[in-house]
């Protein structure tokens, strides 16, 4: 149980500090998923970890394109760049319950995830321009596919 709580701890506290203080802290959000990937992860996790952030990266790239999400910097920016770089780190640890079952994927999409942007929203150069439930809804709706996708990528090279 432990391990599983400080990953998550981790994981959020580096999610407050890139949110808050933007590309500030990026060398953290870098240090911790290197540290993470030589102590924590396994050969296959290691393996994966690159094409989760990639897919979670390109999802944002199509919602920014889209209008769905937008910020103050014409390219994504940097500290949303290293949160994929480290989201990737809780998904066979902090959030390793959750692959068991869909009950699990989808409250977590659409309560969990979705509420990070909701939150980035509030806190930091993000905003929504199509409105909260609009945002929500397709913000939901990406994440659901986004971890049945990776549960099906994981599964697939078991």
């Amino acid at each position: 149980m432990w391990p599983t709580i400080r990953n998550l701890g981790v994981f959020q506290g580096l999610w407050f500090l890139l949110v808050l203080g933007g590309d500030s802290y990026v060398v953290i959000a870098i240090a911790w998923a290197v540290f993470h990937l030589m102590r924590y992860a396994s050969a296959r996790e290691r393996l994966y970890l690159p094409i989760y952030a990639a897919i979670g990266l390109m999802m944002d790239g199509v919602l920014t394109a889209l209008g769905v999400l937008q910020f103050s910097t014409t390219f994504m920016p940097l500290w949303l760049v290293a949160l994929w770089g480290i989201f990737p780190t809780t998904l066979h640890h902090g959030l390793r319950w959750c692959w068991g079952s869909h009950l699990w994927l989808i409250p977590l999409s659409a309560a969990g995830a979705a509420a990070t942007y909701v939150g980035g929203a509030r806190l930091a150069d993000l905003t929504l321009p199509l409105g909260l439930m609009p945002t929500v809804l397709i913000l939901t709706l990406c994440w659901i596919g986004y971890f049945l996708f990776v549960r099906l990528i994981t599964s697939a090279r078991a």
